[in-house]
């Protein structure tokens, strides 16, 4: 026992001290596996740990091969990326990859120094550049479970957590002239931010690949982990896989877009911090401090999952959408999922029907009007308020701004109207209003649903729609309220004109 736990401590091979922990039951592994192990050391002691000579052909990739695998998820060209598609993105085989996900994700397990809470964990925020990556994790007075039964590669949330873990690859890769100097507070100043929008009962939990140089003195409440110098950042993907289960999954997919669209952008550090960060009873809050029920939050992953599956042909309008299939899907009790469809029927994004269940609406051009018309109206009203508020206010709005200036420079128009949307939603969410803005964000669901079960895009004109907004943003920050009107009614104009026409049909004209 002393001997392993001597290797298991100080063995120069990484290799050697995770299966020292793993006979000590330490490391979480198949019975199979310990059984190999154990029987090993049994006959060969320490050197029975070691890997013995491989035969056969030696591989054909190298390191670069492999670091090209890991980092194809930033550069695909959908979020929804497979082995298959990866394969076809480097050049290698499908079985190149799937080894070299192995390698890095499961052989190549890391483990932080320090303890995690037992319960599941939320990830609130994360800073990536050329020196190090931080991630920002907060714990709750009632936590969510962490998941163990599912294989982590199944898990939804395993693409956009190795997206986030391979920008690190990315970051540290930028060429000199383009790296930017580190900034040694920067990194410190991530937890600061999250702990003054989360307040000082919630537990954080700072994840760094070095170590930081952490305030003196540490705050309350805040526990900062490094990795051995060893342990790869990609061997946290299944640690952050089955920890992260408060954080949502609309969440999680709208960092993953953050990603991608930083990766095919001009380099630099990458900083995220997750809107709506959770309450201390693990629900996110809304922009202006407000917890978002319980209800909503699901409702939100839901959506998420009914919109994947029309955009992939798997459900259309008219089709029953199960309680079975979104509970595997969002990872919640159909209790939760039944809570969540009633939200969003009252929101007209799913039918109810007795005996039927929820269906997937089939929306008519009228409908697509209608909702114009009262985006339309409530825009009016909120960018009103924006243009009268203090400027500090618009922060989220020159963010939205420029992640959609970001993405508009790669020519995707369909994510490039997604940002657009974010963008009407974050200046909706500026002006501190309590109800407007809910219903305001309510009715860019409904636009989502028409654009994925109608079989037509969001995106008028992206260029047109970049200089729409912003001047829109300009108008509004300068206080010129009627110039700002005149920029939004115009947009909705173009916007429900562009929808119409793909519709077949010229629709009534919408009145200012």
């Amino acid at each position: 026992m002393r001997l392993l736990r001597r290797l298991a401590e100080a063995d120069p091979e990484p290799a050697v001290a995770r299966r020292a922990r793993v006979l000590l039951g330490e490391e979480p592994v198949s019975r199979q596996t310990a059984a190999k192990w154990s029987a090993r050391f049994a006959a060969h002691g320490a050197a029975g740990l070691r890997d013995l000579p491989r035969t056969g052909r030696p591989p054909t990739h190298g390191d670069e091969s492999v670091r090209s695998i890991l980092v194809a998820p930033l550069l695909a060209p959908t979020p929804r990326w497979t082995s298959h598609t990866v394969a076809r993105l480097t050049g290698q085989s499908q079985t190149a990859v799937v080894r070299a996900w192995r390698q890095a994700f499961e052989a190549g397990a890391a483990h932080p120094g320090g303890s995690l809470p037992s319960g599941g964990l939320a990830l609130v925020a994360a800073r990536c550049d050329s020196s190090n990556s931080v991630l920002v994790l907060a714990a709750h007075a009632t936590a969510v479970p962490p998941e163990s039964t599912t294989p982590f590669m199944r898990s939804p949330r395993r693409p956009p957590l190795q997206a986030l873990l391979a920008a690190d690859l990315l970051a540290r890769a930028l060429p000199p002239d383009a790296a930017p100097t580190p900034d040694p507070g920067a990194a410190p100043d991530l937890p600061a931010t999250v702990r003054r929008r989360l307040g000082t009962r919630t537990p954080l939990f700072v994840l760094s690949r070095r170590p930081l140089p952490a305030p003196d003195p540490v705050p309350p409440g805040v526990e900062y982990l490094h990795l051995a110098p060893d342990d790869p950042w990609q061997g946290l993907l299944e640690t952050l896989v089955r920890r992260c289960t408060a954080t949502p999954q609309p969440h999680l997919a709208a960092l993953q877009q953050r990603l991608m669209a930083w990766a095919q952008g001009d380099g630099g550090p990458f900083e995220w911090l997750g809107d709506g960060a959770p309450d201390r009873a693990g629900r996110p809050t809304t922009p202006g401090g407000e917890p978002r029920p319980t209800g909503q939050v699901v409702a939100d992953a839901v959506l998420a999952s009914v919109l994947e599956r029309i955009t992939a042909g798997r459900l259309t309008a008219g089709d029953r959408i199960t309680e079975s299939s979104l509970s595997r899907a969002v990872h919640a009790s159909r209790g939760h999922v039944r809570e969540a469809l009633l939200v969003l029927a009252s929101n007209g994004l799913v039918d109810l029907e007795p005996r039927r269940g929820a269906l997937v609406p089939a929306p008519q051009v009228a409908d697509v009007v209608e909702t114009y018309a009262v985006r339309r109206a409530l825009g009016a009203l909120l960018v009103r308020r924006a243009a009268q508020s203090a400027p500090g206010s618009l922060a989220p709005v020159e963010r939205a701004l420029t992640a959609l200036v970001t993405v508009a420079a790669t020519g995707d128009a369909r994510a490039s109207g997604e940002a657009d949307i974010g963008f009407q939603d974050a200046l909706a969410l500026s002006t501190g209003m309590r109800r407007v803005p809910r219903m305001f964000v309510a009715l860019s669901s409904q636009i989502r649903l028409f654009t994925a079960v109608m079989g037509v895009r969001y995106a008028y004109s992206v260029p047109q729609m970049v200089r729409d907004d912003t001047l829109l943003l300009h108008h509004v920050t300068a206080r010129d309220e009627a110039s700002a009107l005149q920029t939004w009614h115009t947009k909705m104009d173009d916007a429900v004109a562009y929808m119409l026409t793909q519709l077949g049909s010229p629709g009534p004209a919408l009145r200012r």
